[in-house]
């Protein structure tokens, strides 16, 4: 990547998992991050000095407008310019088999479409021209799920609400989307559970963070993406998915 040492990148869900491995490999190159978490923040203990003075961190519940409006202000009066945002939080609840759970499901409409169109619009006249806004969906915002329904419709909301601004929002900021697969498994989920999802997988692997790191990469210096859609899945959505045999 170009020379990065002025560029500053926000992004949400970094105390943790993925958006803390991003965190810490744009800070590698130099970068500064705005990094907002929740409730948990793995991500300063692990850093240097050095390091942490290039950090802004913010926390904030992005199902509370309160809170994500308290944010937003706090990253205004910072007086860093942005040069990106990946709008990588996320909440993950299965749905009740035979209940409407209303508060569930507008929580994580609330974390996965309200927050980044809060945060993207508040933050508008903070982004630098050429910035990028990379919103991190799921494969499963284009198929739907029964087990997860509510999960599922709001990261199709987020992403659709990603096109959208891409619209909205040309031709200074370009914004784009990335759909992961089955990148890093959770400690609860068992080895059948692992078997069962990578069977549905080309690559039949789990991938890991390096994969999106670099899907990301790609997008904040590609000047030409805008309004995209990337599958990280290892191949996962274009898998054959349903049992089939040729006619002799």
């Amino acid at each position: 990547m170009k020379d990065s040492a002025a560029k500053t990148l926000m992004i949400t869900g970094a105390g943790r998992r993925f958006g803390k491995a991003l965190a810490e490999h744009y800070l590698a190159l130099g970068w500064r991050i705005i990094a907002h978490y929740n409730s948990s923040n793995e991500l300063e203990a692990e850093l240097d000095p050095v390091q942490r003075a290039q950090c802004l961190f913010v926390q904030a519940d992005l199902s509370c407008e309160n809170s994500v409006q308290g944010m937003i202000q706090q990253v205004k009066e910072s007086g860093w310019s942005l040069d990106g945002i990946v709008h990588n939080a996320s909440g993950f609840e299965p749905d009740q088999k035979n209940a409407s759970d209303w508060q569930r499901s507008q929580r994580m409409m609330a974390i996965h479409v309200l927050a980044p169109q809060a945060i993207t619009m508040g933050l508008i006249n903070h982004i630098n021209a050429s910035g990028c806004i990379i919103s991190i969906s799921d494969i499963y915002a284009d198929m739907p799920n029964q087990r997860f329904a509510g999960y599922c419709a709001s990261k199709a909301g987020l992403q659709n609400l990603s096109l959208s601004l891409a619209q909205r929002l040309a031709p200074k900021i370009r914004v784009n989307v990335i759909q992961p697969g089955p990148v890093k498994f959770l400690p609860e989920h068992d080895q059948s559970y692992r078997d069962k999802v990578l069977s549905q997988s080309l690559l039949k692997r789990e991938l890991g963070y390096e994969p999106l790191i670099q899907a990301c990469d790609y997008l904040l210096a590609a000047d030409a993406v805008t309004g995209s859609v990337m599958r990280v899945d290892g191949g996962r959505f274009c898998a054959n998915r349903y049992e089939q045999h040729f006619i002799e």
